[in-house]
């Protein structure tokens, strides 16, 4: 690479890179941060007084240079690297220029040396770790100068800058120009302890008892006398899993999904989690969740916990958190989850939890959140969370956080378009994404088609169709052409988006295997893995060899 000394600029007081990270809340940050083994996003800062340019993956170091040294962040794509070593890795220095606040980088490790020997340049470290050579999904990262400063230019800016004087001084390495960390809503109610009122009526209307599965079996005509209701002539054979319907509660069932998902290119599991405030408060329906963590190969997949505290009762039975329930609750979500070693961090290394309905937080009214009630909660994470772990945790909430409930941001799960047209919830779902201000999780629904409970959850209507569609939610016109169309837009919205970097890849979709409400994107008997094909085609996926639809 060439380099050169024609530099303008402004000292920087002090040795800013040491600095950077000097305090112990900035450590904890970056140790927190060096738990992240996905790519993560290369952040550019203009430097104090428009001298120069800095780059680093942390975000931490990232804040320090912004409000302790002045710099200015920019809304640069440069790409993805990894904060680690991998094979076929090398290294990407960071080094200053002695006399000015210019930096430049370099995965030359001659160059390096020869600069550090000049002493016209002071070590600066390794900001992260390219491919060496190109990889699935990646693509060439550059160093160009112009006599006065040096720029890090995608490969696919090059010509613009040569354009604009610049030379090309030599590569960096091969990147990701995007990395879309995408994960699935897990329901682990499959099983024999799941939904009991669901099982009764199963008992009720078909008359199989203990049958978590009531109603999906009856629709696809798997093993049981077919049973479609109002929709005789429309194939529901798509509602029985690649796998078998399974029991969830079974490690061995979690190791298949697992080898599903991530030969996909999923990267993780979002497990919804419920309390049951009776005989003093403990978890409920999540024998998915555990049998994920006694799988033989849960460290190839990521999770993270969405807790569903709903205001929903139905006589004794309660998915609340009581007031005096709220610190034992979130104590128990950091203890048991947060500490796992695979448990799923922002790109700043925080854990994030996705609490999926705070309605039922507290003793207020069961139609809004109480604030009071939910800080409480979230405070109580991040307490427990410092003490057990020594960092903070990055808390969403479906929805847009009413003010003074300490949530960071927003997520967003399973989406119904009252249109009821997924034409038009594909066409509008950027538009939607602008409701959410800030800090967000992107999502994307499958479908949504929930006639399968008819006669076990409702109870069947008649015929009528006005009285069926106001009694059951589904699409006519979803398909697989369409759900790639959702995902181009999301991916399109991700790459023009301005909002922080902390979540700012992040692709959760509903879900895994919403079997009962037809969002699903596990494989199953009929398709196979037409859907995570398709999203590994939409988003770009790149990790896995390609979907296994029935692991051995």
């Amino acid at each position: 690479m060439g380099t050169s000394r024609r530099l303008s600029g402004i000292a920087l007081v002090g040795a800013l890179l040491m600095a950077l990270l000097a305090t112990p809340v900035a450590a904890a940050a970056g140790n927190a941060e060096g738990k992240v083994t996905d790519p993560v996003p290369l952040l550019e800062y203009r430097t104090a007084g428009q001298a120069g340019w800095f780059w680093t993956l942390s975000q931490a170091e990232g804040a320090s240079a912004q409000h302790q040294y002045g710099m200015t962040p920019q809304a640069s794509r440069l790409g993805f690297l990894r904060r680690q070593a991998f094979d076929g890795s090398q290294p990407v220095y960071r080094l200053r220029a002695a006399a000015t606040s210019a930096y430049l980088l370099t995965a030359s490790a001659e160059e390096r040396r020869r600069l550090l020997e000049s002493q016209d340049f002071v070590e600066g470290g390794v900001v992260g770790y390219a491919a060496a050579t190109r990889l699935p999904g990646t693509d060439v990262l550059y160093r160009m100068s112009n006599g006065a400063e040096w720029r890090v230019v995608p490969a696919a800016r090059q010509a613009e800058f040569a354009g604009r004087g610049y030379r090309t001084d030599g590569p960096l390495g091969f990147v990701w120009p995007a990395f879309h960390r995408t994960g699935a809503v897990y329901f682990g109610t499959f099983d024999e302890h799941g939904n009991q009122a669901m099982m009764a009526n199963t008992e009720r209307v078909y008359g199989r008892a203990k049958d978590w599965w009531g109603g999906l079996r009856d629709f696809a005509g798997s093993g049981v006398p077919r049973n479609a209701w109002h929709w005789p002539g429309e194939d529901f054979t798509d509602r029985e899993p690649a796998i078998g319907y399974y029991d969830d509660a079974q490690p061995e069932t979690l190791r298949k999904q697992i080898v599903q998902a991530a030969s996909a290119g999923l990267r993780y599991f979002s497990f919804y989690w419920y309390w049951n405030p009776a005989d003093g408060g403990a978890e409920n329906y999540i024998d998915g969740l555990k049998a994920f963590l006694r799988a033989s190969n849960r460290a190839d997949l990521d999770f993270n916990v969405l807790p569903c505290i709903h205001p929903w009762k139905d006589g004794n039975v309660s998915l609340a958190v009581p007031a005096e329930q709220i610190t034992k609750a979130a104590n128990v979500l950091v203890d048991t989850y947060l500490t796992q070693p695979n448990y799923l961090r922002a790109n700043d290394g925080r854990p994030i939890v996705g609490v999926c309905d705070a309605r039922g937080i507290g003793d207020g009214t069961p139609d809004r959140i109480d604030p009071v009630a939910t800080k409480r909660f979230t405070d109580a994470m991040r307490a427990r969370a410092r003490e057990k772990l020594g960092e903070e945790v990055l808390i969403t909430l479906n929805g847009v956080p009413p003010a003074g409930t300490g949530f960071d941001g927003s997520g967003c799960l399973g989406q119904f378009d009252e249109s009821r047209s997924y034409q038009r919830y594909a066409d509008r779902q950027r538009e939607f994404f602008t409701h959410y201000p800030g800090v967000l999780v992107r999502c994307a629904s499958s479908d949504f088609d929930e006639r399968p409970r008819i006669g076990i959850a409702i109870g069947d209507p008649g015929p009528d169709p006005d009285a069926l569609r106001r009694a059951f939610r589904w699409y006519d016109d979803a398909d697989l052409p369409k759900y790639e169309q959702l995902l181009a837009n999301v991916r399109a919205d991700i790459a023009a988006s301005d909002r922080p970097s902390t979540v700012d890849n992040f692709v959760s979709l509903y879900a895994w295997n919403e079997w009962h409400e037809g969002g699903y994107v596990e494989p199953n008997k009929r398709d196979g893995c037409a859907y995570l094909d398709a999203t590994r085609r939409a988003l770009g996926l790149t990790t896995g060899p390609g979907c296994v639809p029935n692991p051995t």
